[in-house]
């Protein structure tokens, strides 16, 4: 099989170096003179970056560090900082301040109370698959896989100023939006868009684009899946490693599609268990057991250097525990929030803790 194209959408907070939010995206958009990858997401203080479509690791990371750099030097100019991190760890700010757009005031007026989960911030990874009815395939498959996965990506474990004893306080928010949940195992791309038509006529999403299935076929996009679990990447590291787990996860997947390998069946509400143990960062990520360590040997068949990256979480711990960690060393907010900010862009060394 051939390497399959990849890209990737990251999602930042704009917070001031007291921890308050900065709902300016629209403005720090323009200011990147880059709009069609980075823009204003739902809301006024989120800003999320594009990378176009690439085949190799490097690409993708040149890519995201560039696109980072870009869009942390325009929020430096706006007064704010690029902060990565799944939710605000402060105060979250005025839900009022959904970003001026006719779509997300429409999301905001059809979900009032879902609004606090737009205040998230994920890593999206898009693979391309040769055909929608395989990518359906894949969707069923890789069910089993989103706790691992999430729980390689937790990066959320502050709000309101305290540890909310989450590893991703993102996955507890999210859970208000009526379609975050997993994709469900369907025959075939007509059975999953007969699937997202009736959840857009029950008035569960305002449109394709608002079926927040954890991972799903893409909107607008052929043949394309998009795993939309993980909280966004602490650093382009993280990135790039979690991109590199999905892809491969994903070419293995089709690989056993194509030689109908059979798929044991799990069902919603035990794959909603296990995400929530990984969202508390109960799923163990050092060892060579457990479903973590399942995940690896399953994507490593197919990926050049995700044990190089495995080894690396291992030795520093998921981005919820190198917060944990620089929240007791700094001490302060401006402290934590320049921590935060040092792993979006690094500008000094050794604070990656």
């Amino acid at each position: 099989m051939g390497v399959l194209a990849f890209r990737v959408e990251e999602e930042f907070l704009l917070l001031g170096p007291d921890g308050a939010v900065v709902p300016s995206a629209p403005f720090v958009s323009r200011l990147t003179r880059a709009e069609d990858n980075i823009r204003a997401a739902f809301l006024a203080y989120q800003l999320a970056t594009a990378t176009p479509w690439c085949g190799g690791l490097d690409e993708l990371r040149d890519d995201l560090s560039g696109l980072r750099r870009l869009a942390a030097d325009a929020a430096r100019r706006a007064g704010a900082c690029l902060v990565p991190a799944g939710v605000p760890p402060f105060a979250a700010g005025p839900l009022a301040a959904v970003t001026d757009e006719t779509r997300y005031r429409a999301i905001a007026g059809r979900f009032p109370e879902a609004v606090p989960g737009g205040a998230t911030c994920a890593c999206r990874v898009f693979v391309e698959v040769p055909s929608r009815d395989l990518a359906v395939e894949v969707l069923a498959r890789i069910r089993p896989w989103l706790p691992a996965l999430l729980a390689l990506s937790v990066n959320s474990p502050y709000a309101g100023g305290r540890d909310t004893g989450w590893a991703s306080y993102r996955h507890y928010l999210q859970q208000r939006w009526p379609t975050f949940q997993p994709p469900g195992a369907w025959r075939g791309a007509a059975a999953y868009d007969e699937v997202v038509q009736s959840l857009i006529d029950s008035g569960s999403a305002l449109d394709e684009a608002g079926v927040y299935f954890l991972a799903r076929l893409a909107p607008g996009e052929p043949a394309t899946v998009e795993v939309r679990v993980a909280d966004t990447g602490l650093t382009v590291d993280d990135t790039v490693f979690f991109a590199e787990v999905v892809r491969g996860l994903v070419t293995g997947l089709i690989s056993d599609a194509r030689r109908n390998l059979s798929s044991a069946p799990i069902p919603t509400d035990l794959v909603d268990q296990q995400l929530t143990t990984a969202a508390h960062g109960e799923l163990r990520v050092h060892g060579g057991t457990g479903a973590v360590a399942r995940l690896m040997r399953q994507a490593g068949r197919y990926t050049d250097d995700a044990g190089a990256g495995w080894e690396r979480l291992r030795r520093l711990g998921t981005g919820a525990a190198r917060q944990r960690r620089a929240w007791v060393r700094y001490g302060t907010v401006e402290g934590f929030i320049g921590f935060l900010a040092n792993c979006a862009v690094p500008r000094r060394a050794g604070v990656f803790l």
